[in-house]
């Protein structure tokens, strides 16, 4: 549950918290809670014309808005119909506002983006469509790109923006906020919700790790590593990518080779894996899997998954290299095999990046 508020059709503001997992599909209701341990209500446009995010600074706000039957997976022989055949209600994200207009953004239910234009009161799509056309017995794939001409002609008594880039919240986003005047900087300092950054963590690890092969037997031993982890953005914001340095120093080559004479050595390896956290809670667990090469090839391979549970997505508890599919290729190794266990620190560099500035 991520601290929020809610809006009423009457404009009385309610604060709260609001159950959010990453939406793929822009929602018709949310799970709302006045308190954090309380109990949950599902409500809806009838109770909310609006709500905010605050950890995510994102606001959504209820439309109606008319819904196109334009499908990938046929074929037209004419083109297709950009009239409305139906309509739904659902909570719009805002992307950018300022006093003459405002960009917001529906998913559908392929979680591809559209961006609504809304500005004297009236909504408007900006298309931009896929779809493939039979021409002269030929199947070509179309892209009906008309919102970089929509966007220039609704916004014209403005001063000229130059052309309409791609179709993204970004672009789309700048470009409006240059029709009502917000540079980027001002919106930097109001914290506004445009296209949420894709987010970069450096982390350290500390903990202990084992491994069992043929003529290798590592017993548990400390083990120290860096790297860092990439955090998708908005709907995607629990995935993410990492790669990791760890080391084992001072390791006895006697005890894990049964070498005479004996000397220490640093056993090094290379992790590189993708995964992603459940829920939005302080407490999440994660679940991934990963690569992890060794330096000098002190032992096998290990392509596997790996398991955690965090604290605000800084702190965490993980296990990994417990189970290796490599071992389907090889009988030097077994499937499951002697884990890591691991504490690990997260520090956002963006937010260091930006204190900076």
């Amino acid at each position: 549950m991520l601290d929020s508020y809610i809006v009423s059709a009457k404009g009385d503001t309610v604060r709260g918290f609001i159950r959010y997992d990453g939406w793929g599909t822009s929602p018709m209701t949310v799970d709302f809670a006045r308190e954090k341990d309380g109990g949950v209500e599902k409500v809806g446009p009838g109770a909310a014309a609006q709500f905010y995010i605050s950890s995510l600074n994102e606001r959504y706000i209820s439309k109606r808005i008319g819904i196109l039957n334009i499908d990938l997976s046929k074929t037209y022989e004419l083109a297709p119909s950009f009239e409305a055949t139906d309509s739904v209600t659902v909570y719009l994200r805002q992307v950018t506002s300022g006093p003459k207009a405002a960009l917001l953004e529906y998913l559908d239910l392929t979680e591809q983006s559209h961006f609504f234009l809304e500005k004297d009161g009236k909504l408007t799509e900006l298309f931009n469509y896929p779809f493939y056309r039979v021409t002269g017995g030929k199947k070509y794939l179309i892209q009906y790109d008309e919102y970089v001409r929509q966007l220039p002609v609704l916004l014209s008594d403005g001063a000229d923006n130059g052309p309409v880039r791609s179709y993204s919240a970004k672009d789309l986003g700048r470009y409006v906020d240059r029709y009502n005047g917000v540079s980027a900087s001002e919106k930097q300092r109001k914290g506004a919700a445009a296209e949420s950054e894709m987010e970069v963590d450096a982390y350290v690890m500390g903990g202990i790790e084992a491994w069992e092969e043929t003529d290798v037997n590592l017993g548990a031993t400390p083990t120290f590593g860096a790297g860092l982890r990439i955090n998708l953005p908005r709907r995607f914001h629990n995935r993410y990518f990492k790669i990791l340095f760890a080391t084992m120093p001072g390791v006895s080559v006697s005890k894990v080779y049964n070498y005479i004479p004996d000397e220490k050595i640093s056993l090094n390896t290379l992790d590189v894996g993708a995964g992603t956290y459940i829920g939005s809670g302080d407490f999440r667990p994660n679940i991934g899997f990963e690569y992890s090469f060794p330096m000098d090839s002190w032992r096998t391979s290990i392509l596997g998954p790996h398991v955690g549970i965090s604290y605000r997505r800084r702190f965490s508890l993980e296990v990994t290299h417990f189970a290796n599919f490599s071992s389907l290729f090889s009988d030097d190794v077994t499937f499951f095999n002697r884990p890591r266990i691991s504490l690990n620190y997260y520090m956002n560099l963006n937010k260091l990046f930006k204190s900076g500035r």
